[in-house]
């Protein structure tokens, strides 16, 4: 899961709760036609080789690495090359394909999954990736609070052992998403030793994966830093390196300003620059830079709306929805490559279907709208209602970003008063599980609509207040779906409810942009946008 002004993390130096912080996003996109399944680097890449620190500038720290219990784009990016998958998703046809598992079949009801584990596979702590530690996992991933990662096995009957190296997962009822579930990070597979270590102690890097690199530190507000595990020779079936990472060490440098991400970046200080902003990009397409990117599948970036106060309305949350202009948002802030949102998924995504028309910008419906609700034009036009004036808290994890600032401009002009509190991630999060808002900004990066079940389902960690309603069966549909026509039906039905009642309000379609030197040569993105570093070496 997902997201890259993205702010994601849960908390540090607050009591550590289990849950995964879903945090605002600003997508950066480029016209660049890498969709970064490819390698990245210059032309004359000539032959990997190994050695050096490869420095990447990141937007945030993270404040939780722990897959289980953060989906967070901050923490993924890092934590990707330090745990493995059963599967992976090739980013390029979506076919899930084999990594730690070399086959599997699905029982006739879509109940169960039986796997088979490759040999000689094993933890950064030394023990062996085998049938139990992947039972241990996903026993104690069950036990997170249902949303992200433990949201993907909801209905988990348990899972059993065969012998070493296969295993049976059953759900109580058909799950059509878990197959590629089992392809991201939050279902990685951890040595049992992760689990005689507390929530916060994992949150600081205390959790064994099995993957090219290993935790060597993580300093709160500076800094992760990765080496190389030396014995590795188990990476994804789709992978050109079959044996070890190449570079000796990644490091993580948490640099939030994006302006000063992409300086680093021009003076050397950092081989990749994280979300370039589009202003930015232009001068990283020669000259010894590149950009990596690729579109981002899943939610698209939203208002994220609490059904409470103002925006339990239907007759509010539609007016914003068809108050704001897509085209004029995306011409004024992004650059030609953004598009307005067509869908509450992003045109990537599978079983994406078209829904402008219920995007349509009328300004006139959402003033009618509002009229109906009770609240009228008032002093300075913000509406008010019995003396009280429309006035709606965005909560966002700093730093800004300069679309909040136009949306709240577009919002003006409807008479709704628009505060952006923008605050440090870990208040960002401990606000948001709390309610402390009206408006957050929350997209979630996945090649499944499955997402749509981790945001809006009533039955989950509903951050956003949403009753219990027709909705839940259909996102229920969709993950139990028998076939792809069935499937299909209900992400429909999905799309269309939470659009007719404005249960949120998409804002636009963008990628993933990273500013890269050309002297990185290998880098990728994953299907659901996540650093791929195994390959990656400097020339």
């Amino acid at each position: 899961m997902s997201r890259s002004r993205t702010g994601r993390r849960s908390l540090d130096r607050l009591p550590l709760r289990p849950a995964i912080a879903l945090l605002a996003v600003a997508f950066t996109a480029t016209a660049c036609s890498d969709d970064g399944s490819g390698p990245s680097g210059g032309a004359a890449a000539g032959t990997p080789r190994n050695g050096g620190t490869l420095v990447v500038g990141a937007e945030a720290d993270p404040a939780c690495l722990d897959p289980q219990q953060t989906g967070q784009l901050a923490a993924v990016d890092i934590t990707r090359s330090v745990v493995d998958t059963l599967t992976d998703q090739d980013p390029k046809t979506g076919k899930i394909v084999p990594w730690l598992a070399k086959s599997w079949t699905q029982g006739a009801g879509g109940r169960d999954f039986t796997f088979v584990l490759r040999d000689g596979v094993t933890f950064s702590d030394g023990k062996p990736v085998d049938a139990n530690a992947v039972k241990l996992t996903f026993d104690n991933l069950i036990k997170q609070p249902a949303n992200g990662a433990p949201a993907y096995i909801r209905g988990y009957q348990g899972t059993t052992v065969k012998d070493a190296h296969t295993f049976t997962v059953k759900f109580d009822a058909p799950n059509a998403q878990f197959l590629q579930a089992t392809s991201g990070v939050g279902l990685g597979i951890l040595s049992p030793a992760t689990f005689g270590k507390s929530n916060a102690e994992r949150c600081r890097g205390q959790f064994y994966g099995s993957g090219p690199y290993v935790l060597d530190h993580y300093t709160a507000n500076q800094e992760v830093v990765l080496k190389r595990r030396e014995d590795y020779a188990w990476p994804s079936s789709l992978d050109d390196n079959k044996g070890a990472g190449r570079l000796d060490k990644v490091k993580f440098t948490f640099v939030p300003e994006a302006g000063a991400r992409t300086s680093a970046l021009q003076s050397g200080q950092v081989q990749v620059a994280k979300s370039v902003q589009p202003t930015d990009q232009a001068q990283f397409t020669s000259n010894g830079f590149h950009l990596l990117s690729k579109p981002a599948p899943g939610l698209v970036p939203p208002l994220s709306l609490n059904h409470v106060g103002a925006l339990a309305d239907e007759k509010v949350r539609k007016a914003l929805l068809v108050g704001i202009d897509r085209k004029q948002l995306v011409d004024t802030v992004f650059n030609t490559s953004y598009k307005p949102a067509t869908s509450v998924l992003a045109s990537t995504t599978p079983y994406y279907s078209d829904d402008s028309d219920k995007l349509t910008h009328d300004p006139d419906a959402a003033a009618r709208l509002l009229d109906e609700a009770g609240w009228k034009e008032g002093k300075n036009g913000i509406r008010a209602k019995n003396g009280k004036q429309l006035t709606l808290t965005w909560l966002i994890p700093a730093p800004l970003p300069p679309v909040d600032e136009y949306v709240q401009q577009q919002l003006r002009k409807l008479g709704v008063d628009v505060k952006l509190k923008a605050v440090q991630p870990a208040a960002y999060v401990e606000q948001q599980q709390k309610g402390q808002f009206d408006i957050t900004a929350v997209a979630v990066t996945r090649a499944d609509p499955d997402v749509l079940r981790n945001i809006f389902y009533s039955k989950g960690s509903n951050l956003w207040h949403l009753p219990a309603s027709k909705l839940d069966t259909y996102l229920e549909q969709e993950a139990s779906a028998p076939d792809d026509t069935a499937r299909r039906a209900a992400v429909k039905n999905a799309t269309d409810w939470i659009l007719d009642h404005a249960d949120t309000v998409p804002l636009y379609e963008g990628s993933l942009v990273h500013g890269v030197s050309d002297r990185v040569h290998g880098l990728t993105l994953d299907a659901s946008t996540r650093l791929n570093l195994h390959d990656a070496w400097l020339g």
